[in-house]
């Protein structure tokens, strides 16, 4: 359904020649179905066309002050990233010959090639730790060697030109804030002024001032002021920025300096070097480059964020006509600084010779309270009376002067006058500044009340008891992991309480049960059985076997039988086979 709406709403504002983003169609519908007035109901076309209508109202006019700070709301909220940048070692172009070649020797020199097979043997994070190691340590002997004046010319001189980067984009940043600030002062110190003309008459009466402050204030102006403002808290935001990277950027040159002075004295008069002494140094030596590249990374994005808010604010908003405020500013109006109101205020605190002029709210003062300067404040410390008053108007608060409590929520105010009138009724103003900011969208992001809003979103009107909105807070708890050694006796400990749980129940249920078996043809993981019936007999049997032989012939010779005198005759037994041979 969501993106149906928004298909319509970008070709109804093509049809009429607007152009408009996804982006910003998207972020108005989250922001516009909010307010129960244009609550989306499914299949009803009604709250459909009803809600197109306001949005395409809303994106109608280009130069509108509410649509333009929206827009710089979105690209804030899009763009706006903290600083997590790693940058790898980037020094010189890989495709300079020169470079190629001193990167090339200088490997070697730490690297042997006859070590490579051990490290493609290696599991894949110990190649990665150790590839992240080599590169450090080789870019630390390129800055040790451009130190030295003995090679990296390829390398820019960043501390030089970081300095010269954070001095430019300062004073850019400053200038543009300082032409905010000038406009900012004039609107606010009208609006403040009307709002006060209003209550010169002690007989204060909340109808007449609001009929009265309608017909001397035009709502564009308050539109007008609250975009200057707008622009300021995000451009104070990047100067914050620039001078928290410029500190940085002190930091890292004083440690570049400091490890280069040691690697010199190590390295001083001395051939031959323990490599746990230079190795450590030379790491440390890229850790602080890369911090240096990060830096660079982060003002250029600073810059180009710069760039695009004021891009952005010269195509959609037309200057303030100054003939608007001239007679009221030259005449009737002293205009003063956020400071200077500030100062003027000081020592004129909410209550007075132990007298409350906030009624039922907690105060707390700078002087009585811990750790005051991390109270947060609502409507980011613009004062809640005269935002609820003048329909809208920004008026910066003096929290030295006392900080109201009021159903968990610290509210800061202009004036003790504006304290004393929050203070009869807190209900009712925080029910119209939650209800004006809901029909108001640019606000939401501003003061950071989209949670707070969008609880109460099905609520056409609020009651008191509505009013308690939940308060969050962050906070971080950290536990030593073993306090004490463990002693565990038994190795079937369980910690887990369901695992316990499952099994009593499954004790529970075998205790019921009983075990059968019963195998059939069918079964599966059938086993064979084995019976018996007749305790064994034991038999003989014998068999008769038929053989031969081939004898072998025997030669018998008698010799002696003629011509002896005596009787001795011989007789000589031979086998056939002994013949055979002769």
């Amino acid at each position: 359904m969501r993106k149906i709406l928004i298909k319509k709403i970008l070709h109804e504002c093509n049809s009429n020649k607007i152009h408009v983003t996804h982006d910003i169609v998207s972020f108005l519908l989250s922001l516009t179905q909010l307010n129960p007035v244009y609550q989306l109901i499914d299949d009803d076309e009604i709250s459909h066309k009803k809600l197109i209508e306001v949005i395409k109202e809303k994106l109608q006019d280009q130069s509108r002050p509410s649509l333009t700070t929206l827009k710089n709301q979105l690209y804030y909220a899009k763009h706006y990233r903290e600083r997590v940048i790693t940058l790898l070692s980037g020094l010189g172009n890989p495709a300079v010959t020169n470079t190629l070649r001193e990167v090339t020797a200088t490997l070697q020199s730490v690297f042997q090639p006859s070590e490579l097979l051990n490290y493609v043997k290696l599991p894949i994070r110990e190649k990665e730790e150790q590839l992240m190691e080599l590169m450090c340590i080789v870019a630390g002997i390129r800055l040790f060697n451009r130190d030295c004046e003995r090679g990296g010319k390829e390398i820019d001189d960043l501390p030089s030109i970081l300095q010269d980067a954070v001095k430019k984009t300062y004073d850019d940043i400053l200038e543009l804030l300082e032409r905010l600030m000038t406009k900012v002062y004039e609107f606010t110190a009208t609006v403040e002024n009307i709002i006060s003309f209003v209550l010169v008459d002690e007989d204060y009466n909340d109808d007449i001032c609001y009929s009265t402050i309608n017909k001397i204030i035009l709502p564009e102006n308050i539109k007008k002021d609250n975009y200057e403002r707008v622009i300021e808290i995000l451009t104070a935001k990047l100067l914050s920025d620039v001078e928290h990277s410029g500190n940085i950027i002190k930091s890292l040159i004083e440690r570049l300096r400091q490890r280069l002075m040691r690697l010199h004295e190590t390295m001083r008069y001395r051939t031959a070097i323990p490599t746990t002494q230079v190795y450590p140094q030379f790491i440390d030596l890229a850790d602080i480059w890369m911090g240096l590249q990060d830096e660079v990374i982060i003002l250029s994005n600073i810059n180009n964020f710069l760039w695009e808010i004021h891009n952005l604010n010269i195509k959609n908003v037309n200057v303030y006509d100054q003939e608007i405020f001239k007679d009221l500013i030259i005449k009737n109006v002293n205009v003063l600084t956020d400071a200077e109101r500030l100062e003027l205020t000081m020592g004129k605190p909410i209550s007075n010779n132990n007298i409350i002029n906030c009624g039922d709210c907690t105060l707390y003062y700078p002087n009585t309270t811990k750790d005051f300067d991390k109270i947060d404040l609502e409507f980011l410390g613009f004062c809640a009376w005269m935002f609820v008053t003048g329909k809208g108007a920004l008026i910066p608060a003096n929290p030295n002067n006392g900080v109201a409590k009021w159903r968990g929520r610290y509210y800061a105010f202009s004036s003790a006058t504006a304290a004393h009138h929050f203070g009869k009724e807190p209900d009712k103003y925080v029910h119209e500044a939650l209800n004006f900011v809901r029909d108001h969208i640019e606000y939401i992001y501003l003061f950071q009340m989209y949670e707070d809003i969008e609880t109460m979103k099905t609520k056409k009107e609020l009651t008191e008891d509505e009013l308690e909105l939940k308060t969050c807070q962050d906070q971080t708890v950290q536990t030593d992991t073993h306090i004490l050694p463990p002693s565990i006796e038994n190795t079937n400990y369980i910690w887990n309480v369901w695992e316990l749980r499952r099994r009593a129940l499954s004790l529970a249920n075998i205790a019921k049960c009983a075990t059968k078996s019963t195998q059939t043809h069918m079964s599966h993981f059938r086993s064979g059985a084995c019976v018996q019936a007749a305790p064994p007999k034991d038999k003989e049997v014998q068999t008769k076997r038929d053989n031969y032989m081939n004898t072998k012939k025997l030669l018998t010779y008698i010799f002696g039988l003629r011509g002896r005198r005596d009787n001795n005759q011989h007789v000589l037994s031979f086998l056939e086979e002994e013949f055979e041979h002769l």
